[in-house]
């Protein structure tokens, strides 16, 4: 019997897994060092500082409403992402980890 030429479909879900698995480590590291705690705070600050415009800002300013809306989004979702990708990480190594045992 020849061997099979196609690739098995496992392996190449291991490897992505793998990847996610580092880079979500990768990620949670840079939030432990002075660099990712800071791009933190400015995300946080980012965030509400969009908010506390919305209060202040003319509701009949659609421009207004719309900038601040923004910038309350683009705090928060610097944050989402980075987030994101620790959470999906943590994921993949605990798939990973059931496979082996």
């Amino acid at each position: 019997m020849t061997e099979s030429r196609i690739p098995n479909p496992d392996f190449f879900e291991s490897e992505i897994l793998l990847d996610v698995a580092v880079l979500g480590e990768q990620v949670d590291q840079f939030l432990k060092s002075d660099i990712g705690r800071y791009l933190m705070e400015q995300a946080d600050a980012e965030e509400a500082a969009g908010i506390s415009e919305l209060r202040k800002v003319n509701c009949a300013n659609a421009e207004e409403v719309r900038m601040a809306q923004f910038r309350a989004w683009r705090g928060g979702q610097i944050k989402l992402w980075l987030q994101n990708a620790v959470m999906a990480g943590l994921k993949a190594k605990m798939i990973l980890e059931d496979r082996q045992e």
